[in-house]
């Protein structure tokens, strides 16, 4: 799950540690928006070999780093860290 922290700090330019915790919402905190979302979920397609539902990424939006490692944790045996 290291890549996805690694990614996302990279891809949108911030940094997760105590003022900025793996729960903040990426799109409230002003990091990512639709555009970089898609990226996001074509990047986690590539890397991991799952697929995301038009249902799954419109209905229950993965909005934070924790949220994101569950959703992949939960389409793969990859458990997730959270955190």
């Amino acid at each position: 799950m290291t890549k996805i922290r690694d990614f996302i700090e990279e891809q949108f330019l911030i940094e997760f540690d105590e003022s900025f915790p793996a729960d903040s919402d990426l799109f409230k905190e002003g990091v990512m928006d639709s555009f970089g979302y898609i990226q996001m979920i074509r990047f986690l397609e590539k890397e991991y070999g799952v697929t995301f539902s038009e249902q799954e990424m419109t209905g229950d939006v993965m909005v934070s780093l924790t949220q994101i490692e569950q959703a992949i944790a939960r389409k793969t045996s990859v458990p997730a860290k959270i955190g």
